[in-house]
């Protein structure tokens, strides 16, 4: 799983979407910060709580993560021609190849995504808690924010992986679908408790990596077997 995961940061560190994406994402936190002062008096920026802020961002960070990675995952995802056929970057077979099964390539793909997911909402519940919003919260707030993004990173990339598009149009409708469950718990963080809302996540995660695992098995019945040098 290290060698995956370092293979997908390899290939995601040289993508100008990024490069792209980190000068955004470094600026979108003080831009956002910004705003908030504008609007509010010191007094009033010290009541605006961090936790309650960073649970609205939570699932959208996790769809970012997935959305960031995609390109771990397809060779010509940059493509803009809707008809090409999606290639897969050679770890598929690779993996095959060594007779280790499905799941855990299915898990070690999905390493990069949920990284890059805590990555971006610790930096932001560190920086606004730095700029001086309010950042008392009960137990339950922060386990919802930090596990939201995390599950939902896992959740989009298992949908990607169990998707087998055969177009790059059908992926990037895929793109569309993936980005509904973020939006889906978003409203539920507001409609139920935080404990009901983090046991649905959880269930919808591992309906999704059941579905993975069962949609690689069929595509993929046996696994291939490590080549042998037969002597001469």
């Amino acid at each position: 799983m290290k060698a995956m995961l370092w293979h997908d940061w390899t290939l995601l560190r040289k993508s100008p979407l990024y490069l792209a994406f980190a000068v955004g994402m470094w600026l979108f936190i003080p831009i956002m910060l910004a705003v908030l002062l504008s609007g509010s008096s010191p007094q009033q920026l010290a009541t605006i709580n961090v936790w309650g802020m960073a649970k609205v961002l939570a699932a959208w960070y996790g769809y970012t993560a997935s959305m960031l990675a995609f390109g771990t995952l397809y060779s010509n995802s940059s493509s803009m021609d809707l008809s090409e056929v999606p290639r897969t970057d050679g770890t598929l077979e690779n993996w095959r190849g060594s007779g280790r099964s499905m799941l855990g390539y299915c898990v070690a793909k999905s390493l990069l995504p949920v990284l890059l997911a805590e990555f971006m909402i610790l930096t932001t519940v560190g920086y606004l808690t730095w700029a001086g919003l309010d950042a008392s919260a009960t137990v339950m707030q922060i386990v919802y924010v930090i596990l939201t993004p995390a599950l939902l990173a896992f959740a989009a990339e298992q949908m990607f992986l169990a998707t087998h598009a055969s177009s790059m149009g059908s992926l990037s409708a895929t793109t569309l679908i993936v980005s509904l469950p973020a939006l889906l718990f978003t409203v539920l963080a507001f409609m139920l408790t935080l404990p009901w809302a983090l046991a649905v996540m959880v269930v919808f995660g591992l309906v999704v990596m059941g579905a993975t695992v069962v949609s690689c098995n069929r595509r993929y019945p046996q696994v291939l077997g490590p080549i042998v040098a037969r002597r001469p």
